[in-house]
């Protein structure tokens, strides 16, 4: 009865953690594409003849709309860059809910943000902004590179790496857990990425290189899981926790070999992204300034 009520409980938290996703999936497409959606016909059309257009006066950089999408988009990109930045180094704001979380939001904020500001340069780029703006790009598609490169990283509760030695302990009790439930040949396992893997890489760049060519590869093990396993005795409920169990001992034996030059990687992403997201805010910081000055207030 107590196990009964621990799945059905489990299920419920899923379903609310997709749900979530899903909203929060739909609230950023809505961000991100709407505004495009709104002015469609104002964005492709050449800039000589924008100015005729009655959609001008709103959508142009310095228009109510316009302006609000670089104001709004700006500060979705400090909120989201400050209110995790002090998530993790302010001693007092560590109880205050996962670091997961706080970075989902961050990722949230900090590309919705930019799409705004997209939005209200009305595909213009020149002069000092420029230098702001792609830096902003460039900031951006590292960022994705950092998020790719962390999830593949091991993490405590509080976003602290995980070392080779819990990974291979964790690693051993989901063999344990497979053992229990099916009895392999050694041709199943090698075909089931259960055999031990030693890899050495003379560079981390080439350790990143394997990450994404496993996670390609890993879109085909599901179709090849299920036809190896039509000949093993298992009934279906077992059968679907046994496919689980071997895409996490997979997921760990990988792990296992780019964990460290992963964290180097990561390490020099630091390096790299921190400044030129500085960089960003300094110009940002010189273009409000100048727009103020001028008098370009929104609706303040």
């Amino acid at each position: 009865m107590f196990l009964i009520s621990f799945v059905t409980q489990k299920n419920i938290i899923e379903v609310q953690k997709n749900i979530f996703f899903l909203f929060r999936f739909v609230l950023w497409l809505i961000i991100v594409i709407g505004p495009g959606a709104y002015g469609w016909e104002y964005y492709i059309t050449p800039y000589q003849e924008r100015a005729f257009m009655d959609l001008h006066q709103t959508l142009k950089p310095t228009g109510l709309i316009g302006h609000g999408y670089g104001i709004i988009g700006s500060l979705f990109i400090m909120i989201g860059v400050l209110s995790y930045s002090l998530r993790k180094r302010i001693k007092f704001m560590k109880n205050w809910g996962k670091l997961r979380n706080w970075l989902t939001f961050h990722i949230f904020l900090c590309t919705s943000g930019p799409a705004l500001v997209v939005w209200h340069t009305t595909f213009k780029f020149n002069g000092i902004v420029a230098i702001s703006f792609w830096s902003m790009v460039i900031v951006v598609l590292s960022g994705i590179l950092g998020r790719y490169v962390y999830n593949r990283i091991p993490k405590t509760e509080d976003g602290h790496f995980r070392t080779v030695k819990f990974i291979e302990s964790d690693q051993l009790n989901l063999r344990t857990q497979i053992n229990q439930l099916v009895k392999l040949n050694e041709q199943q396992e090698s075909l089931l990425g259960l055999q031990t893997m030693a890899l050495r890489f003379k560079s981390p760049w080439f350790a990143l290189g394997t990450a994404i060519k496993f996670d390609i590869s890993g879109v085909l093990n599901w179709r090849r899981d299920q036809k190896v396993l039509q000949g093993v005795s298992i009934n279906s409920g077992d059968k679907s926790g046994l496919l689980k169990l071997l895409k996490s001992y997979r997921w760990r034996t990988r792990q296992v070999f780019l964990i460290e030059p992963l964290q180097k990687i990561f390490t020099y992403w630091h390096i790299f992204h921190i400044p030129l997201a500085t960089i960003m805010f300094i110009i940002l910081a010189v273009h409000v300034a100048v727009a103020i000055v001028f008098g370009f207030t929104w609706i303040f």
